[in-house]
């Protein structure tokens, strides 16, 4: 396994152990009815408990959760005039849950791929190690950069917005930051490997 992959894999089977309570414990506390405690603790255990099983419904459920909790959280501080977050610290929270929602998705697989490998040390298996890895990390900074893209583009809205003086703070404006961070998800989640891919790594 390359440094990428072999770096990265690990970290992300343990990622929703630091990523609920960054986005969860940020946000405003009457938002979610003063329990956030309980809602971290729900959301880290089946984002972790799904990973380490490679059970992607459980970790996807997780992450997407964290996704709508977020939307709720500028929703609510606009709405409710609670104390809100920064716009751009929100998108990033917004675009760093989607990336890492999909990088697990590439870490399963991979790890998947290894345990069903592991025992084959034939020359046909150990290509087919490299094959995957190299899948692997093409994924991943692939999906890096889409996720830069993505966030840069928000970022660029965001300065437009200030120029034209369109105040952060209105719940319309509000509204089209969360539509385009919608269709960055969509964007990223379309993003996949060529059919061929697919059937180079079911073969």
């Amino acid at each position: 396994m390359n440094a990428v992959p072999r770096l990265i894999i690990p970290m992300l089977k343990v990622n929703h152990i630091f990523l609920v309570p960054w986005i969860v414990l940020s946000l405003p506390t009457a938002a979610l009815f003063k329990q956030q405690i309980l809602i971290t603790s729900i959301l880290t255990i089946l984002g972790l408990a799904g990973m380490l099983t490679r059970s992607l419904a459980s970790a996807t459920f997780a992450s997407a959760s964290l996704l709508a909790l977020t939307i709720w959280g500028k929703i609510a501080s606009d709405v409710f005039g609670l104390e809100g977050t920064d716009t751009a610290l929100l998108l990033l929270r917004f675009m760093v849950v989607i990336f890492l929602m999909e990088a697990s998705t590439t870490a399963v697989t991979l790890d998947a791929a290894y345990r069903q490998l592991n025992s084959d040390s034939d020359e046909i298996s150990m290509e087919i190690r490299t094959r995957v890895t190299e899948w692997a990390r093409v994924q991943l900074l692939s999906l890096g950069r889409l996720t830069l893209a993505a966030f840069g583009l928000s970022l660029g809205l965001l300065v437009i917005g200030g120029i034209v003086s369109v105040s952060v703070n209105q719940l319309a404006f509000s509204g089209i930051l969360v539509l385009v961070a919608v269709i960055a998800l969509v964007v990223l989640l379309t993003y996949r490997r060529e059919p061929e891919d697919r059937e180079e790594l079911h073969s």
